[in-house]
């Protein structure tokens, strides 16, 4: 079970892979439209105040265009004979951690408790900043929370990269870190001129 969650591209085909990819990305974009989440670039979820459903769908979308392409052509580097499908299938399916994270706002309640932070910050005198010992549990939930979803989704993208590529270096694993970091400023990029 816990080598499925953390690699299931040597266990499943690519179309199998696929499948669950387009299944859990629908999902996902539901989901974030039921709890007001934007995916908002590769490794991001914000909370907002209205939503299409449109826009975490197409928030998903760049994301996985961009991930795919640019860890493709990194992959390319790597192995001539990488498959663009095997690479968009390890995008599609490493993104199911971040499909739980809207479940934390049920009832807005991470958009209320946002708010709350930022209205008791004073720009002016940081220093006067007090923030209750509860809220400060529940950031850190939440905090330990999004940071292990985003350990799941570097392993499992990690996993299936290394099986479309056959990378095995620490050059490899260097190339993949950055393919990531690209990804990340071109899916921002994508988003705020498409979908804003």
């Amino acid at each position: 079970m816990k080598k499925l969650l953390i690699n299931p591209f040597e266990k499943f085909s690519v179309p199998n892979l696929l499948l669950l990819g387009v299944a859990v990305t629908s999902i996902g974009s539901y989901l974030g439209y039921l709890f007001y989440g934007r995916f908002d670039g590769v490794i991001d979820l914000h909370f907002t105040d209205t939503i299409t459903l449109a826009e975490p769908l197409t928030d998903n979308a760049i994301n996985i265009f961009s991930l795919s392409v640019l860890l493709f052509l990194f992959g390319r580097i790597i192995n001539k004979k990488t498959r663009f499908v095997d690479i968009l299938a390890a995008a599609m399916v490493a993104r199911i951690p971040f499909y739980f994270l809207p479940f934390s706002n049920i009832d807005n309640f991470m958009s209320r408790f946002s708010n709350t932070l930022i209205r008791d910050l004073d720009l002016k005198n940081p220093a006067s900043f007090h923030i209750e010992t509860g809220n400060l549990i529940t950031l850190l939930l939440f905090a330990i929370i999004s940071i292990g979803m985003l350990v799941w989704f570097v392993i499992l993208l990690f996993h299936g990269f290394k099986v479309a590529t056959n990378c095995k270096t620490p050059n490899h694993t260097l190339l993949f870190a950055i393919g990531i970091i690209a990804a990340e400023i071109v899916s921002k990029l994508l988003i705020y001129l498409f979908n804003y």
